[in-house]
Parts: structure tokens; C-alpha cells; sequence
């Protein structure tokens, strides 16, 4: 099963509290992950679980990252082992899906789905998900069933209104979710899904050309069209300190890495001085690897006639 949407980010809701000083290691082996270095978030996440091997948090990032780096089976390992040990999470259950379904494993995704809802019933992730398994089982038995009868006019229109639901694609079917970690651990509770990304507010004329620009920005993240996406930031700009070079380097791979990506922008608030413009908004993540939704923040500025981003924040 393709997955080219997953995840609504959800925060870890976790039946533990976090001493503070563990929670500011877990946050910065976080913040290495998200800025893309899964080799030093994953060595620092295994020496941390070395001397805290029971960190839940930890344990459930350290999925994400083996996840992020396609070591499927080991990432399916860790979230297993955390649905032993806190079985009344619903996340790592929703994760574990989420890899079943990358390995065209549909009734163990649906099964790990069903357990997730049984432990929370409000998880709605989990349910949007768990009818995405259900349309996809339904599609291949659709299939078989015309492999065996093509003059099957019932599995015909049947086969053509998974089609017709789930975009035109039946074998590429919107994917399960997974759930990323991205607040320290609370004691548990049904876990919060986002709203669904909805319409920024129309611009005001002085700002229309700042909005397209990030439009385009996101249009071009979404077609993995790296000239485009390069072409949106300034010569200058460099991310998390790195070198343009090095930021370049790091972005090409993990735009390129996945299969299929989506960026959605929402609630763009766009404020503008001149040639320069402050944007705030949204961004809903979602590829065959990972999904996230954060708040960026993208400066951006004027450079021969177009906008261009000079910093990016995000949290």
C-alpha cells in the first residue's frame, strides 16, 4: 500500500510524568531528528535509553527515527514493545499500522487499528485510518475478484467507487497516520488530533504576492520539484546552521527519499514591512515515511522582483 499521506500529529500522551531534566534530553534528541539528523538523534536516543531504558518518550522517538530512516522492522520492534509494556496508549498502535501497511501487511495493520480504537474509542486518527485499511482490503479483493471475472459488473462499479472515494487511486489509497511525538509526556489521556487543514483567509492585496510565493513554495515541496523548491529561498539562507551547501544536500534527500509528499498550508497570517514579510501558518506534513503538523514561520524578502525565504522557523 502506497502511503502517501500519514499522520495527523498527535501529541504521545504517556501515563508517566517526566522528570524535567530527562524531558529536556528526550526534547533535544527531538529536535536533532527534526532537523534531520537520524544517525546523531538515533546514537544519542540509544545512550539515553541505555541509562532510562523504561522512557516511553524516548522509546517512541527512537521509532520515529528508525522509521524516518527505513529500518521498517526495527521501528516495528520498538512500537511493539512499547504496546506491551503502556498497552493503554493508542499511538504505538496506530504507528505499528502504519509500518504493517507500508509492508502490505493489512490485516495485522487492521487488527493493531482495532486495538488502538479499543483502548481509546474517541481516537479519531484511528479510525480515519483503520477505514483506509478497510478500502484498500476492499480494493484488492475487488481486484481478484475481475482477475477471476471480468465481466463482474458488480465488483466493476464497486471497484470504481473505492476509485471515485479515495481520489482515482484504488491501489494508492490515502494511508494510515502515524502519530509523532511532539510535547514532552503528560499523564495519559485520549490523544488530540488536529483539525483538518482549511482554507488560509484571503490576503490583503499587499500581501497577495507573498502568498503566492509560499503557494508555489509548498506546491514544489509537494512535487519533490527541487529546483523550485530551492529556487523559493534566498542564495544566503542557510538551515539550523548549516551551509547552504549542507542544507541543500540534506534537503535534496529527504525530499527525494519518499515516494509521495504533501504539504498543506493553513491559517496563513502574513504580515508585511516593504520589501519585507513575516508569515505565519500551518504546515500539515504528510509522505510515505512520515507525517507531521507544526506552526513555521517563514521570513521572507524581496529579491529582484520576488519574494524569497531568508529564515524559516518551526515548533
Amino acid at each position: 500500500m502506497a502511503l502517501p499521506r500519514i499522520l495527523a500529529a498527535a501529541a504521545l500522551c504517556l501515563a508517566v510524568v517526566a522528570v524535567p531534566a530527562r524531558a529536556s534530553e528526550v526534547q533535544e534528541i527531538n529536535q536533532q531528528f527534526r532537523k534531520g539528523d537520524l544517525t546523531g538523534a538515533l546514537e544519542r536516543a540509544d545512550r539515553y535509553l541505555a541509562k532510562n531504558p523504561k522512557d516511553a518518550q524516548a522509546r517512541f522517538l527512537k521509532g520515529l527515527i528508525l522509521a524516518d530512516q527505513g529500518k521498517t522492522n526495527d521501528a516495528i520492534t520498538v512500537f511493539t514493545s512499547l504496546t506491551e509494556d503502556y498497552p493503554e496508549l493508542p499511538e504505538p498502535y496506530n504507528n505499528l499500522a502504519v509500518l504493517y501497511a507500508s509492508q502490505g501487511k493489512y490485516e495485522a495493520a487492521k487488527n493493531a487499528l482495532e486495538q488502538a480504537i479499543r483502548t481509546h474509542p474517541s481516537y479519531a486518527t484511528a479510525h480515519e485510518n483503520l477505514g483506509d485499511i478497510y478500502a484498500k482490503m476492499a480494493s484488492i479483493a475487488y481486484d481478484k475478484a475481475l482477475a477471476l471475472d471480468s465481466k463482474n459488473t458488480a465488483a466493476q462499479t464497486k471497484l470504481a467507487l473505492i476509485k471515485d472515494i479515495m481520489g482515482g487511486q484504488p491501489r494508492k489509497t490515502a494511508p494510515p497516520k502515524p502519530t509523532v511525538a511532539t510535547v514532552p509526556p503528560q499523564p495519559a489521556k485520549p490523544a488530540t488530533v488536529p483539525k483538518p487543514a482549511t482554507p488560509a483567509p484571503a490576503a490583503p492585496a499587499a500581501t497577495s504576492g507573498v502568498e503566492a510565493a509560499i503557494a508555489a513554495w509548498a506546491a514544489a515541496w509537494s512535487n519533490r520539484d527541487m529546483d523550485a523548491y530551492l529556487a523559493a529561498y534566498a542564495d544566503d539562507f542557510s538551515g539550523a546552521g548549516m551551509t547552504r551547501t549542507a542544507w541543500e544536500a540534506q534537503r535534496r534527500t529527504r525530499i527525494t527519499a519518499p515516494k509521495r509528499i504533501e504539504v498543506r498550508v493553513s491559517d496563513l497570517k502574513i504580515e508585511q514591512d516593504g520589501d519585507t514579510a513575516r508569515a505565519t501558518f500551518r504546515q500539515a506534513y504528510r509522505s510515505d515515511r512520515l507525517s507531521s503538523t507544526v506552526t513555521k514561520t517563514l521570513e521572507l524578502a524581496q529579491q529582484n522582483g520576488q519574494w524569497r525565504i531568508v529564515g524559516e522557523t518551526s515548533n
